[in-house]
């Protein structure tokens, strides 16, 4: 029987009868191997006498990068349906666990939309997961996953996160939401700090269950008529309006200086600076760092910072983090980037390094983990035929 499942970086787990297996996505696999075929094809043009001519000589065509990850794993009747990103491409899958040789069957794939956390009813085989059209802004959408139709829930200039279908009442739809803050000329200035919102998909009903513009609330799950969600004090930064008009000319001078370094370097090939012609050009992608609820975390010094804590089974997320009960204000863990709950109450929640479970006030350390940052239980959803008729 399956406990729970969760990802770890591009790695799927699972949690069954006490013991914990992981395994890849043959398409992310399948991904890499076609890009490194092709890119043995086109060695030519980098290597021999030719492009040595050509001056092309010297670039290495297997150097490839990818940027993959496992964005949700929920199980299912015979094995588990999950969200991916690799690069430019994101997709859902479904994929069993009886039958190791069994292909994975395709619900969607995109190159212009990216599909992150959500929920699962098995009862209608629907996952709600987060779609997203740029950094800035996502949706809440509904899949079919037999057919891979979909349906767009919420719209507008937020980043809508996190659904969580209610097992009780499936035609309710719980999620977090950060609005989008711009400046006058419409460019991105900050998101707003994330709230939890209750959505009914029959009458588009909507109430705002939990906000508070000193912490923002994330992940809800439902059980028992009760909510839950991940605490965390909010990141947003006040302005100062007398600091405002002192930095005027400041802002002023370097808005001109930096229209002059890009006069000379778009007819000079060089900036006016020391770093070169473009010192961003080349810059590697700082992988400690992750974006999550719109907060960046620095993965290295958040790991260091716990590790000084007495609890030797430290996490990557601030301990300030909380999984709290939002009916009764109880607090039941800190330093939780993920949680889930299974019909018996049980808490599974992971710190991004290790996953527990939590009964009867009894914490319990169940894995270890590279990066986790999704967990799903399975859910004992009842069915709504109006809701998910597609």
């Amino acid at each position: 029987m399956i406990e729970f499942t969760f990802s770890d970086g591009e790695e799927m787990g699972v949690c069954e009868d006490g013991r914990v297996t992981t395994f890849s996505s043959s398409f992310i696999n399948t991904y890499k191997q076609n890009a490194h075929s092709i890119a043995r094809a086109k060695s030519w043009k980098t290597s021999g006498d030719g492009a040595r001519f050509r001056e092309a000589y010297g670039t290495d065509p297997m150097a490839l990068t990818f940027e993959s990850s496992i964005t949700g794993v929920y199980p299912t009747d015979d094995g588990v349906v999950y969200s991916f990103n690799i690069n430019e491409m994101s997709g859902i899958y479904k994929k069993s666990l009886a039958e190791e040789k069994t292909p994975e069957a395709h619900v969607i794939n995109s190159v212009d939309l990216s599909f992150g956390a959500g929920s699962y009813n098995p009862a209608n085989g629907t996952l709600a997961v987060s779609l997203s059209k740029s950094y800035y802004n996502s949706d809440i959408a509904l899949f079919n996953v037999s057919t891979g139709d979909y349906k767009t829930l919420t719209e507008g200039d937020t980043a809508d996160e996190d659904p969580y279908i209610s097992p009780d009442e499936p035609h309710i739809i719980y999620y977090a939401s950060r609005g989008v803050g711009r400046t006058a000329g419409g460019d991105f200035a900050q998101f707003s700090p994330s709230a939890i919102y209750k959505l009914n998909t029959s009458t588009l009903e909507l109430e705002e269950i939990a906000s508070d513009p000193k912490f923002s609330y994330f992940k809800p799950v439902v059980r028992g008529g009760e909510v839950y969600a991940i605490k965390a004090p909010s990141k947003v930064k006040r302005t100062n309006p007398l600091l405002e008009i002192i930095l005027i000319p400041y802002r002023i001078l370097q808005g001109i200086v930096g229209f002059v370094n890009l006069f000379v370097n778009v007819f000079a090939g060089k900036s006016l600076t020391s770093g070169g012609s473009n010192p961003a050009k080349g810059r590697d992608y700082d992988s400690r760092k992750i974006a999550m609820h719109g907060n960046l975390i620095d993965v290295e010094k958040e790991a260091k910072k716990n590790a000084k804590s007495k609890d030797s089974d430290y996490g990557i997320v601030p301990k300030d983090w909380k999984i709290i009960n939002l009916t009764t204000g109880e607090e039941l863990a800190s330093g939780a980037a993920a949680f889930d709950i299974s019909d018996d109450g049980t808490i599974y929640y992971t710190n991004g390094r290790r996953i527990f479970s939590i009964k009867e006030g009894k914490r319990k350390k169940l894995a270890n983990t590279s990066l986790c940052l999704s967990i799903s239980c399975p859910h004992s959803c009842k069915k709504d035929e109006d809701l998910f008729n597609f």
